[in-house]
């Protein structure tokens, strides 16, 4: 009885899981199938941006595709990475060069995921909505005293003064900070430069949004960092209206109906592969 019983699970979990696999695998053949008939795309920019390559790809799929008419870019972001921030964002350009574009702002688009925002043509948000942050950072650990307490020395062999500049090991030295602090002030010319570029800001008032400040989405209208205030339906119409497209033209989402199960099956395994083990990490300099 008990062999049974067992036999009997194993054999439930099997077609649990297979159920899902078809499930994710029907996703992508069937409600997700190519459309030819002119509409708009909504691309997803979702959590924390470290690897820009699905998006880009997504948007360049996007702008290559005849029957794309307009793109919308769904960000829920909190920022991330520079570079690849600024990757999303010429990937944004590139669409907005073609056909319109508007990057729509749910809960959050601050920092990296508002620099994004800015290669889009009309940028909207939600009034409640997080936006802005334009800034830089980097951050180090600094734990030599705990070291010397617990007896422990971290012996290194460099090829220059700098290069082990930012070490946990040993205390930050005044030719150090100005080191970093000048690799964040270029990076934030650079994200500051293409505010002004985009948006019709005065210099002056700049100076003080850019402070790395979080300005709700209303904050972010009065001060024209965005176009407009509304959520994705108003996005949608706008995007139609912009593509001079129906009100009733479809409306494809890039998101795969994934199953529950699948996608916290894919959850777990990515948060198993963060705490894997891979190296000495470089410093990193991010829009939080």
């Amino acid at each position: 009885m008990r062999l049974r019983t067992v036999f009997l699970g194993i054999l439930s979990l099997g077609i649990l899981l297979g159920s899902c696999a078809v499930g994710y695998g029907l996703s992508f053949l069937g409600g997700d199938s190519p459309m030819t008939a002119p509409h708009v795309r909504i691309v997803h920019l979702d959590g924390m941006i470290a690897d820009p390559t699905k998006v880009v790809a997504k948007l360049t799929q996007a702008r290559d595709d005849s029957s794309v008419k307009a793109v919308i870019l769904r960000i829920e972001s909190p920022g991330g990475a520079v570079a690849a921030s600024q990757e999303i964002y010429q990937a944004m350009l590139s669409v907005s060069a073609t056909k319109p574009t508007v990057a729509s702002i749910c809960n959050l688009g601050a920092s990296g995921g508002y620099y994004a925002a800015l290669g889009a043509r009309k940028i909207m948000a939600n009034p409640g909505s997080l936006t802005a942050s334009i800034g830089v950072i980097t951050q180090f650990t600094d734990a030599h005293e705990l070291m010397d307490k617990v007896g422990v020395r971290m012996e290194t062999v460099k090829s220059g003064k700098l290069k082990d500049a930012g070490s946990p090991f040993r205390a930050m030295s005044p030719q150090d900070r100005a080191y970093f602090q000048g690799v964040v002030n270029d990076i934030y010319s650079q994200f500051r430069a293409d505010v002004l570029k985009h948006r019709k800001v005065d210099t002056a008032a700049l100076d003080t949004l850019a402070d790395g400040r979080v300005l709700s989405g209303s904050q972010a209208y009065a001060a024209h960092l965005i176009d407009t205030l509304g959520g994705l339906e108003n996005a949608r119409a706008l995007a139609r209206r912009m593509a001079g497209l129906p009100a009733d033209a479809p409306v494809v989402d890039d998101t795969p109906k994934a199953s529950f199960l699948v996608r916290l099956m894919e959850q777990q395994a990515d948060g198993i592969g963060k705490l894997l083990p891979t190296g000495n990490a470089p410093v990193q300099f991010r829009m939080p």
